[in-house]
């Protein structure tokens, strides 16, 4: 069964950007979308040391910026 990600700001988009959507085959796969995407913007967004647990990481950043993310069964 097919997973989605989104990634969207939290409560409403104030800057007029959709909400990031991918379709992956797993969650698994949906899960490690997610992280490279944090991965990818942690400097710009958060600035500190990117902690090397996976599942840290993700949290930590979502903590810090006005982002949400949902991994729902497609």
């Amino acid at each position: 069964m097919p997973y989605t990600l989104i990634i969207k700001e939290r409560n409403h988009s104030w800057a007029g950007r959709p909400p990031v959507r991918s379709v992956h085959p797993t969650r698994d796969e949906a899960e490690t979308a997610l992280a490279e995407y944090v991965a990818h913007n942690w400097d710009a967004e958060v600035g500190d040391e990117r902690p090397v647990d996976r599942t840290e990481m993700v949290e930590e950043y979502f903590a810090e910026v006005l982002e949400a993310y949902e991994i729902e069964e497609a």
